[in-house]
Order: C-alpha cells, then structure tokens, then sequence
C-alpha cells in the first residue's frame, strides 16, 4: 500500500510571490482526490496539540503532540495556517494531511511516528 500522495518534490518550496499557488505538491493545495483518499482512511488520524507553530522556507512549520502519547510530528504548509498552542487538531500521516476545525489542508510531513494501522477485517 502507498505510503503517501502525489510526493513529488523532496523538500519544501515556497510559491513564487505575488502569484496564487496553484501547486498540488505535498504542503500546498488540497487536491479533490487527495480529500477522497482522506475520507476513505478515517482510522488514519490521530489527535493532537499544536506545540508550535513557526515561519519556515516560505511557508509555515506546525508541530502537534499527538494526544495518545505516542509522541509527535513536523508539518510545513506553504501558506500561514491559523493555529494557536494547545489549539487541538488532527493528522493523517499515510496521506500527509493536517486537519483544523474539520479543514484538511496538504501537508509535508518533516517528522512523524508512522501512519496508523489498519484496522483488523472481520
């Protein structure tokens, strides 16, 4: 099973100024598809916290403490995201995805534990 979507740059890259992004790149817009793909893996996100949130190569770097202990990530999103710490939020690692007030927005992720199982077949 694929790990992520449409991965195709290494890094992080800003959008070129003054334009409107127009990138599907990991960290940048949220394609149709993507959010089908993230509606068809509920199990796979995890609760968390914003622990901090900094302006990084461009864009912005969020990290969350998952709320299970398990530990935490580092997201970068090309554009400021309103988040607050201890603002509580929640992350789909497999499909790169950070969700906020029940918003999904394409994420790089630059750290993380892992995607969440699969749940078990009957």
């Amino acid at each position: 099973m694929a790990q992520h979507v449409m991965e195709r740059r290494p890094t992080t890259a800003p959008c070129p100024a003054p334009t409107v992004c127009d990138r599907y790149d990991t960290g940048h817009l949220l394609h149709p598809v993507h959010a089908r793909m993230l509606g068809n893996r509920p199990w796979g996100w995890r609760e968390g916290t914003v622990r901090a949130v900094r302006p990084v190569d461009g864009g912005v770097e969020v990290v969350v403490e998952y709320l299970t202990g398990e530990g935490a990530c580092r997201a970068w999103h090309h554009t400021a995201l309103d988040l607050a710490d201890g603002q509580t939020v929640r992350v789909h690692e497999q499909y790169h995805a950070l969700e906020v007030s029940g918003a999904a927005f394409n994420v790089r992720l630059l750290s993380g534990v892992g995607c969440v199982p699969e749940p078990a077949r009957r």
